[in-house]
C-alpha cells in the first residue's frame, strides 16, 4: 500500500530493509569460520583466533542483554541502523588489517553491532494480526538469513577469494543494509500487539525456544569445525566441494524457507498442534543430522544435510512466529536475548565437547551426536506441550457440550441467575476471578465498570460464548456452565450485544420477522405491532436496512427482539455505547418495561448514572473481580461517590467512605 507508513512494525518495506541486514550481518559467520586457518596464517597465530571467538561470543552475548534495557530509548530502528554500521566499520577493520589487536578490535565492533539485529529484527516482523502472515513474514525472514550464509560459500566453490575480500564484500552489505533501515529509524517495537499478550518471561512458548536455541547454537556453530574436517579429512574432499556441501545445506534452507508457507501446513496450526510440528521439524533436523553424519555415502550426507537445514529453518520460523505475538511488547526483547544467550550456550558446548571431551572421536560421531540436542528439543516441545497447550486443551474440554443439570428445587425460590465463582482465562492469561453474581426474576441488575473490567467477558461467558476454567453458572436451577450456547438461547437466556445487534444487510421489516422466528403467527404479528408502537421511528423506517440505520435507531431494532421474542433473562452488552441522551430516555422505559413483564435483565453499562436510574441492584466490577454488590437506591442517594467512581475506583471509594458494603 502507497499509504502505509513506512516505519510500521510488519510492514513489506520494513521487512525488505530488516530483511536485507539479516542477509549482511550473516555473511561473515562462515567466512570466518571457513577461512579461520587462512586468517590465523595472516595473523600468525592460530591460537588467538581460537580465543578471539570466544571473545566475541562473549562481547555479542553481553551486547544482546543491553539492548533490551535500550527499549524506552531508543528506537529500534534507529538502533539497527547504527549497529549496522558499527558493524560495518568491524568488517572493514577485519578485512584491512594484519595486526591481531586491530583484529580483534574490528570483531568487538563486530559483534556489539550485530546484537540489535539478533534481538530486535524477528520482533519487529511477527506483528502481523494474522498467525500465517506472521509464519509467512518469518520463514522470508529466515530464508534471507539463510541466504547471507550461503553467498560467500558460493563464491568460494567458483574462485579462491581471500577472506579479506569477502569481508570486504560484506561490509559493503551491511553498510547499504544499515543505511536502508536508517529510513525506517523511527519503527519501534514498543506498543504492537497482535493477540492477547502474557507479561511473563517464564511462559511456556518462550521456553520452549530457548531449548530449540541451544540445540541449533550446538549444530550450526559448535560443528561447524567438525564438519569441515570431516569433509576434507574423512571424504578427502576439496576446499571448493567443502563450500559446495555447506552452500547446499544453508542454500536448501534458503529455498524451503521461501517456498515453505505455500505448501507446508505449520502456519494453519495452533496450540498444541503447533508444538507437535514444530517439534517434528526439530525430531526430523535432529535425525537427518544424525544420519548424515554417519552416512556411509557421500551422497547420503549431502543430502541429510540438505533437508536438515530446512528443517531446521522451518521450526525457527514457527517458534518466532509463537513466541513474540504471545508476549508483552515490554519482555519481547528480553526473551530475544535470553534465545541469543542459549544459541551462544549451545555453540560453546557443541565446540568444547568436540574439542576437549570426546576430541579422540572420528569426525562423523563428533557431527552425529550434535543430532542428539535437536532430538531432545524437539521430543521436548511434543512431550511437555500439555502444560502449555495454550489453553487449546483447557478451552476445548471447557467447551464439551453437556446436558444442563439440575441443580435447585422448582420451588427453592432460588434467583432465576446464580453465577458462582466463575473464572474465565484468555489463553494464559486469566481475566475473572472467581466471579459471584445473582440475578431474580423481574428484577434490572447493573453491571458496571470501567473499560477492561470484564463486564463484557462475564456476559459472554453467562450466554456460553466463552468457555469458563473455574466456578459454575446456574440459570433456572440448572447447571449451564457447559451448555450450549444455541441451548440456553431456547432456554429464553437471550443478549443484545453492544453496537451492532442487528443484520444490516436485512431491512427493518425483516429483521422483526427474523426475531419472530420460532413464535406462532399470532404472537409474531402482536409483537411486531408493539415494536413499532414503542418504537414510532422502526415503523417509519421498516423497509430502511438496518445498516443505514442511526445508532440509537439500532439499539431500538435489537431491544424489539426482547418485544417480539420474550425472554426469560436478557443480557444487554453496553446499552448506551455511543447513544445521545435523548435517545436513551426513549430506551430506558422499554427496558424497564421488559423486567416489569416477568424478564430478568442484566444490564451492562459503563455510565453510572444511566445504569441506577433503571436498576434495581448493582454490581460493580473492578480488575475482573466484583468490588462491591448492593441495592442501585443506596447508590443514587451517594452523588459524591458516582463522582469518584472512576478516578480511583468505586468499590476503593465505598470502603473509603464507610458506607457501603464490600463483594457479596
Amino acid at each position: 500500500m502507497d499509504n502505509e507508513p513506512e516505519g510500521r512494525p510488519g510492514s513489506p518495506r520494513l521487512l525488505g530493509a530488516v530483511a536485507c541486514q539479516g542477509v549482511a550481518l550473516a555473511s561473515p559467520l562462515p567466512i570466518l569460520l571457513f577461512k579461520r586457518v587462512e586468517i590465523a596464517d595472516r595473523l600468525d597465530l592460530l591460537g588467538a583466533i581460537t580465543t578471539e571467538a570466544a571473545l566475541l561470543g562473549a562481547v555479542a552475548a553481553v551486547a544482546a542483554l543491553v539492548v533490551p534495557r535500550l527499549r524506552d530509548k531508543l528506537p529500534a530502528g534507529a538502533m539497527l541502523m547504527l549497529g549496522g554500521l558499527t558493524a560495518a566499520v568491524g568488517l572493514g577493520l577485519m578485512a584491512w588489517t594484519i595486526e591481531l589487536a586491530l583484529f580483534t578490535v574490528g570483531g568487538v565492533l563486530l559483534a556489539a553491532g550485530s546484537a540489535p539485529g539478533l534481538v530486535t529484527h524477528r520482533i519487529l516482523l511477527t506483528t502481523d494480526d494474522r498467525p500465517a502472515d506472521r509464519f509467512r513474514t518469518m520463514s522470508w525472514y529466515w530464508g534471507a538469513v539463510a541466504t547471507g550464509a550461503s553467498w560467500p560459500l558460493v563464491v568460494l566453490i567458483f574462485a579462491a577469494v581471500g577472506y579479506d575480500t569477502l569481508l570486504w564484500i560484506s561490509a559493503a552489505l551491511t553498510l547499504v543494509a544499515a543505511l536502508w533501515v536508517g529510513r525506517h529509524a523511527l519503527a519501534h517495537d514498543g506498543d504492537q500487539e497482535a493477540e492477547v499478550t502474557v507479561a511473563r518471561l517464564d511462559v511456556p512458548w518462550a521456553r520452549r525456544s530457548y531449548g530449540a536455541a541451544f540445540a541449533v547454537g550446538a549444530v550450526v556453530i559448535g560443528g561447524a569445525d567438525a564438519a569441515q574436517s570431516l569433509l576434507l579429512g574423512e571424504w578427502q574432499r576439496s576446499a571448493a566441494q567443502n563450500a559446495a556441501v555447506l552452500a547446499a545445506g544453508t542454500g536448501a534452507a534458503a529455498l524451503i524457507c521461501l517456498f515453505g508457507p505455500w505448501y507446508h501446513r505449520l502456519h494453519r496450526l495452533g496450540g498444541s498442534r503447533r508444538s507437535d510440528a514444530i517439534g517434528t521439524q526439530l525430531l526430523i533436523a535432529g535425525a537427518l543430522i544424525f544420519l548424515g553424519g554417519l552416512s556411509f555415502t557421500y551422497i547420503g550426507l549431502v543430502v541429510c544435510w540438505l533437508f536438515a537445514g530446512g528443517a531446521i529453518a522451518l521450526a525457527a520460523a514457527g517458534l518466532d512466529a509463537a513466541v513474540f505475538p504471545a508476549l508483552a511488547p515490554a519482555i519481547r526483547r528480553s526473551v530475544a536475548a535470553r534465545q541469543v544467550l542459549w544459541t551462544g550456550a549451545g555453540a560453546l558446548v557443541g565446540s568444547v565437547a568436540n574439542a576437549q571431551i570426546i576430541g579422540t572421536w572420528s569426525d562423523q560421531w563428533k557431527i552425529g551426536w550434535l543430532g542428539l540436542p535437536l532430538l531432545v528439543a524437539g521430543w521436548a516441545i511434543r512431550r511437555f506441550a500439555s502444560p502449555a497447550r495454550d489453553a487449546e486443551t483447557a478451552v476445548a474440554k471447557a467447551q464439551d457440550t453437556t446436558v444442563p443439570r439440575r441443580v435447585f428445587d422448582a420451588d427453592s425460590h432460588a434467583p432465576l441467575l446464580c453465577v458462582e465463582q466463575v473464572s474465565v482465562a484468555y489463553g494464559s492469561v486469566q481475566v475473572l476471578f472467581e466471579v459471584d453474581l445473582r440475578v431474580e426474576e423481574g428484577a434490572v441488575v447493573a453491571l458496571l465498570g470501567t473499560n477492561g473490567a470484564g463486564k463484557t467477558t462475564l456476559l459472554r461467558a453467562i450466554s456460553g460464548l466463552e468457555p469458563t476454567i473455574g466456578g459454575r453458572i446456574v440459570y433456572a436451577g440448572l447447571d449451564i456452565t457447559k451448555t450450549r450456547p444455541t441451548w440456553r438461547v431456547a432456554m429464553g437466556l437471550h443478549q443484545i450485544v453492544g453496537g451492532e445487534a442487528v443484520v444490516g444487510p436485512l431491512t427493518v421489516a425483516d429483521n422483526l420477522s427474523l426475531f419472530a422466528h420460532g413464535v406462532s403467527r399470532s404472537q409474531r404479528d402482536q409483537g411486531i405491532d408493539e415494536a413499532y408502537r414503542l418504537f414510532p421511528r422502526l415503523a417509519e423506517r421498516s423497509s430502511q436496512r438496518a445498516s443505514t440505520l442511526s445508532g440509537g435507531e439500532k439499539q431500538m431494532l435489537s431491544l424489539a427482539k426482547a418485544i417480539i421474542s420474550p425472554p426469560r433473562l436478557l443480557l444487554i452488552d453496553e446499552f448506551s455505547l455511543g447513544l445521545a441522551p435523548a435517545v436513551i430516555a426513549d430506551l430506558l422505559p422499554v427496558v424497564r418495561r421488559i423486567a416489569d413483564q416477568g424478564a430478568a435483565v442484566l444490564l451492562v453499562e459503563q455510565s453510572v448514572n444511566i445504569a441506577l436510574s433503571v436498576a434495581d441492584h448493582a454490581y460493580v466490577m473492578e480488575k475482573g473481580e466484583i468490588g462491591h454488590s448492593g441495592p442501585a437506591a443506596e447508590l443514587r442517594t451517594r452523588p459524591d461517590l458516582l463522582q469518584a467512581a472512576y478516578l480511583e475506583g468505586l468499590a476503593q471509594a465505598l470502603r473509603t467512605s464507610g458506607g457501603g458494603t464490600g463483594a457479596q
